[in-house]
């Protein structure tokens, strides 16, 4: 898998955590992170540093590795009809 698409994996779980959560962007970045900052991390346009990954998790009161938690596997079309 390409950083590329496992960055946007991870923005999109932050995402999903944080609506499930009925969470607020404002609330999800806290104090120590600025909500335009955190609008970059949700939206995949800059990646977050381990401590911006802590501040978030723990504003979503979920672990930092449930933010990780994402699908590393890629299936091929092909795979996919084997497996049929």
């Amino acid at each position: 898998m390409e950083f590329v698409k496992f960055k946007a994996l991870v923005a999109n779980k932050i995402k999903e955590i944080r609506l499930k959560k009925k969470i607020t962007q404002e609330g999800a970045a806290g104090l120590k992170i600025g909500v335009r900052t955190y609008q970059r991390i949700e939206s995949g346009e800059t990646s977050p540093n381990i401590e911006s990954i802590f501040v978030i998790a723990r504003n979503l009161g979920v672990h930092p590795k449930e933010i990780f938690d994402v699908s590393l596997e890629e299936k091929t079309k092909t795979q996919s009809n084997k497996e049929k």
